[in-house]
């Protein structure tokens, strides 16, 4: 008798065990559940299709057998490298009530291959009670006819007014067949901006054995210049790539700095005769960071001609001096002439004064001059050296 007493709270802690146990495994019908994707019900005998990277409905339809808290409900796609997933929040199940939950969830799209078997796994987890429904599904996935994506974009975030600076974009054709004929627009809309750049032709996988030897993805590099009056602040970036059939665009952000170049004249005004070559300097300084390209052009009359370097490159925090040669015609009139010099968006108006006539065409006239009164010269001393003089005629005289 007493060893029947003695095992009688083993044989309730048994009891209430498996009351638990129980209890944990029936909170919902696992026998009665509906999975849909894409409203196509995936089961045992089916496999459905999806296309990479779509977000699209998962609904899953459960009885509740028992009363319950915090249950949530989780859905994922799971690949080697790429893994996605849905969740809902924690919410009460009530006994003999049937719920529905609906769910958006990302096929992956980053995976080997133009399509490939993937699994979606549902749980229906009851938090705290120590059960839960997990069952795997077979999914197919492909990718869709002509897909590029963006996969990385490199930049300077923050640049300054006039910058010109570089765009680094990674593009891989993410679509079932092989793209040709790719290109990448860089821009800033607000600041009406853009750049384009020819990125060529891309295979759908990686496959040396062919003859073209094309890679799957690339990166091409552009430069963008802002402009010289940007207004400083934060502004959209977009990246676009496209071919004849298909594109995507992503947006960055880049931080816009006031202009950090300046232009200084050090002589705008100087005297010159028509036909003489002048210098002028000018000075370009630029306090940036980096190191900034200056494009430089000129515009003057027809009576100046003015010769400038087409590019200059300046250090960070540093300057350089440029020679800016301007020649008056020789047939330039007296007077005062205005010619400009463009540095990048920066003009920077001079002034030459022409205050004499041609001094080689003066000269050459002097020495014709001179040379007509040395002939003439020479002429009469031959001359008078050539001329003789007469004899002295004899006198008779006369005797008386």
């Amino acid at each position: 008798m007493k060893k029947y007493v003695l095992l009688m709270p083993v044989f309730a802690a048994m009891l209430l065990l498996t009351v638990g146990l129980v209890s944990a495994g029936s909170l919902i019908d696992e026998n009665n559940i509906i999975v849909e994707l894409n409203g196509v019900v995936i089961g045992d005998t089916n496999q459905l299709s999806s296309f990479a990277g779509d977000v699209v409905p998962v609904k899953i339809i459960f009885d509740a057998l028992e009363d319950a808290r915090d249950v949530e409900v989780l859905v994922s796609v799971r690949d080697g490298r790429d893994h996605s997933e849905a969740v809902t929040g924690l919410f009460n199940i009530e006994a003999d009530k049937q719920y529905t939950m609906l769910l958006s969830l990302r096929i992956p799209s980053n995976f080997d291959g133009t399509s490939r078997d993937l699994t979606l796994n549902v749980e229906i987890n009851g938090i705290g009670n120590g059960t839960d429904f997990d069952k795997d599904y077979n999914l197919r996935v492909q990718r869709r006819s002509y897909t590029i994506d963006v996969l990385s974009v490199d930049y300077t975030s923050t640049v300054s007014a006039g910058d010109l600076f570089s765009i680094a974009v990674v593009i891989e054709n993410n679509g079932f067949n092989d793209v040709e004929d790719n290109y990448v627009v860089v821009s800033i809309p607000a600041l009406d901006i853009s750049v384009r750049g020819y990125v060529g032709d891309l295979d759908a996988n990686e496959d040396y054995s062919k003859d073209n030897h094309e890679e799957d993805a690339i990166e091409e590099v552009v430069y963008l210049r802002i402009p010289e009056d940007a207004v400083k602040g934060v502004y959209d970036m977009e990246i676009r790539v496209y071919n004849d059939d298909s594109s995507m665009v992503v947006v960055r952000p880049i931080n816009i700095e006031g202009s950090a170049s300046t232009v200084i004249a050090a002589d705008k005004s100087k005297d010159l005769n028509a036909g003489e070559t002048v210098t002028y300097e000018l000075v370009i300084v630029n306090s940036g960071s980096s190191v900034r390209v200056f494009e430089i052009s000129s515009v003057s009359g027809e009576s100046l001609f003015v010769s400038v370097p087409s590019v200059v490159a300046v250090g960070p925090d540093s300057s350089e001096v440029i020679e800016v040669l301007v020649t008056a015609n020789a047939g330039a009139s007296i007077g005062t002439y205005t010619f400009t010099v463009n540095v990048d968006d920066t003009q920077v108006v001079f002034g030459a004064n022409v205050v004499g006539e041609d001094v080689s065409a003066s000269t050459v006239a002097l020495t014709v001059v001179l040379v007509i009164i040395f002939v003439v010269l020479l002429a009469v001393l031959v001359v008078l050296l050539t001329r003789k003089e007469k004899p002295m005629e004899e006198v008779e005289t006369s005797y008386y």
